[in-house]
């Protein structure tokens, strides 16, 4: 049960990261000329926040913490 659980919810979560990750790029504009256009002053205060790539690590790591204290408690009983 617990095995079903946790692949759903990895499921989710990679889906919900890939939904963001998409709206992200959709949203962004193009660059002229060939350069860089100016950032968003949200994205230059969260620069790391609102980066997908961060936020999935962010998660997996999160996640794989979750599995070792899990499997730590789990197995020590």
């Amino acid at each position: 049960m617990s095995l079903m659980f946790l692949s759903v919810a990895v499921i989710g979560i990679l889906a919900v990261s890939l939904i963001y990750t998409w709206v992200l790029a959709r949203r962004h504009n193009t660059a002229g000329n060939g350069l860089d256009t100016e950032l968003a002053k949200p994205v230059k205060r969260h620069v790391y926040l609102i980066n997908p790539v961060f936020l999935s690590y962010g998660i997996f790591f999160a996640l794989l913490l979750l599995i070792i204290v899990f499997i730590f408690f789990g197995w020590s009983r």
